[in-house]
């Protein structure tokens, strides 16, 4: 990218008062942690928006993958991490606004210790099975499960993830008995499914639609209102007699409480520079991601309507998992 250009992108960054506050930041390479291994749905979204806000800030925004305990050990790094806008977090709904519903004894308050920076992506989740498995559709999932009880496996991306909470909703509403096989992040799971050893998967589409489009993998249902317009052909769950098995789901960046104000409308300002590029625009497009930017205030409001839903589904399943 010339020079002149790339300043061009980056003017808007300082274009406030606030924002001229901090003209020297960032001054050396930022972090950004993302919770779960490389190669999963959290990384294709990540990386490219790291990679373009380096490019928008002058500095590496290098990726760092802890995976681990749902998600939590990257927020830990995130919570523990300076208040100087050098290291931000990857999220998603299920891992800021379901898991301190889970835990007990977080090593970290994420109402304390997080503050938001903003969403990238809106998605669904997606009901899969090998495409070699004798089932086109929910009800002839149900009807296979109910003629082998406890025989076929469910990978999730994690115990008390989205994943796995959407399949715990799934088989109480389809009175079907699954093994749940938790793994450290979708991409392992998948390559279990991949290799015969599981038999469902419940992820969003960014994972899915490779599979889906190659062949290996066949998509039941998709847990949202309407259809993902990247995949027409995969009817909602409510489409096929379930009208209650609905999930959204939506990624996101989060960072130090207590980073100053200044700083996170800088990372926020990137983010949204990032999104708005003609060529992460294209990978997601790509990968059938869908774009959901929101700033700040509206991201906060998000993660609080995700804890009130998910607080009395987890109440009622009764998953604790500390």
């Amino acid at each position: 990218m010339s020079l002149p250009r790339r300043a061009l992108l980056a003017a808007p960054l300082l274009a406030t008062p606030a924002l001229a506050q901090v003209a020297g930041f960032p001054s050396r390479p930022i972090r950004l942690v993302v919770g779960f291994p490389p190669g999963g749905g959290s990384d294709l979204v990540s990386r490219p928006i790291a990679q373009r806000m380096g490019e928008i800030l002058g500095q590496p925004v290098a990726v760092e993958n802890r995976g681990g305990a749902n998600g939590n050990l990257g927020l830990d790094a995130v919570a523990k991490s300076a208040p100087d806008g050098y290291t931000f977090g990857h999220v998603n709904n299920s891992v800021i606004a379901v898991n301190p519903l889970l835990y007990r004894s977080l090593p970290f308050d994420p109402a304390r210790d997080l503050a938001p920076l903003a969403t990238a992506t809106v998605g669904g989740l997606f009901v899969m099975v090998p495409a070699d498995l004798p089932a086109r559709n929910l009800q002839e999932f149900i009807a296979l499960a109910k003629q082998r009880p406890g025989q076929l496996n469910f990978g999730s991306g994690g115990p008390g993830s989205i994943t796995h909470l959407a399949f715990e909703l799934f088989v109480r509403q389809a009175g079907v008995n699954v093994v749940h096989v938790p793994y450290r992040g979708s991409a392992p799971a998948l390559q279990d499914m991949l290799g015969g050893r599981v038999q469902l998967m419940i992820d969003g589409i960014n994972l899915a639609k490779a599979q889906v489009d190659s062949g290996r993998v066949r998509a039941l249902a998709i847990l949202t209102p309407q259809r993902h317009p990247m995949m027409p052909d995969v009817p909602t769950a409510r489409e096929q007699g379930m009208p209650d098995l609905v999930v959204p789901g939506w990624q996101g960046f989060v960072i130090r409480a207590g980073t100053p104000e200044p700083i996170k409308q800088v990372l926020q300002e990137a983010i949204r520079a990032s999104l708005q590029d003609p060529g992460v625009q294209e990978t997601f497009r790509n990968q059938a991601i869908i774009i959901g930017y929101n700033d700040r205030e509206t991201m906060a409001r998000m993660i609080a309507e995700e804890t009130a839903r998910w607080r009395p589904v987890i109440e009622q399943v009764g998953i604790r998992l500390d």
